[in-house]
Order: C-alpha cells, then sequence, then structure tokens
C-alpha cells in the first residue's frame, strides 16, 4: 500500500515538472517571439534583472491581484443580482474595502451585504485578506468616497 502512495506522490511529482518545464518553455517562445503579455515581460524581466527584494514584491503583487481578483468574482457571485442601488470598492494590501448604498430600512438587502462578507472573510482570511463593508442608506445622501471604484 505504501509503495502505491509514493509511487502516486511520484506520479503527481513528476507531471508537475513536467507541466512547469512546458510552460516555462512556452513562455521563453513568447518572450523570444514578442507574443507575450506585458505582465509576462514584466515578471521575467524582474526574475532576471530583479534583486531578491524585487521577486519578492512581484510575488507580492500577483498574489494581491489573484486575491483581489477572486474575492470579487466570489462576492459578486454571492450576491447573485441582489444588487445594491450603489456598489464601490477599494483595496489595499490586505483589504477589499466595500461601500454600498441601501434604500432606507432595507433591512434584507443590509443582511445579503454583511452575509457575503462574512463568507469572503472565513474564506479569505487564512490567506491575509479581509472584507470590510460600509453600508449607507439614501436618505443619508452621502457620496462614494473618491478613491473607490464603483461597481454598479
Amino acid at each position: 500500500m505504501l509503495s502505491q502512495l509514493e509511487s502516486l506522490e511520484q506520479r503527481k511529482l513528476n507531471e508537475w515538472f513536467n507541466n512547469m518545464v512546458a510552460t516555462l518553455r512556452t513562455h521563453e517562445l513568447m518572450l523570444q517571439t514578442d507574443t507575450a503579455t506585458p505582465q509576462l515581460k514584466t515578471m521575467y524581466d524582474v526574475f532576471v534583472n530583479g534583486s531578491t527584494n524585487d521577486i519578492a514584491l512581484q510575488g507580492k503583487v500577483n498574489a494581491q491581484v489573484h486575491f483581489v481578483r477572486s474575492i470579487l468574482i466570489e462576492y459578486l457571485s454571492i450576491l447573485d443580482k441582489n444588487l445594491p442601488s450603489k456598489l464601490a470598492v477599494y483595496f489595499n494590501d490586505s483589504e477589499v474595502l466595500v461601500w454600498a448604498e441601501i434604500s432606507d430600512d432595507d433591512h434584507a438587502m443590509e443582511k445579503s451585504l454583511l452575509v457575503a462578507e462574512a463568507k469572503i472573510n472565513a474564506k479569505y482570511h487564512p490567506y491575509g485578506f479581509d472584507m470590510e463593508t460600509t453600508i449607507v442608506e439614501a436618505s443619508d445622501n452621502l457620496s462614494v468616497p473618491n478613491h473607490y471604484q464603483s461597481l454598479k
């Protein structure tokens, strides 16, 4: 039984390395033929010419893009088509901030937004990312802060 597990692990490891080498070769060809995206060019420039700090920063930026994108897609999916009248977001190194304007006394929408936030935090907090929602009512007559990006 143990040798079967070891064999499975070895096959998984071999497959991972084969896929990694294939991806690197594809990237190499894209760089040589000038068909790589600007992001891919930047990434390899940092890997080849950057310092350890530059490489670590590139990893941090890539992780942030990955997690923020995943959080927003999942958040909108949780809310489905039940969106507040105004919805805007802002993100920094470890937070996605949400600004939501709801109709006055719309307790169902407020609960929906808070449940979506809780689900996001439960899933992404272990990776160092959290969501915080500011909910205002239409009668508050507040503008979306300038640094937020409007989604609706």
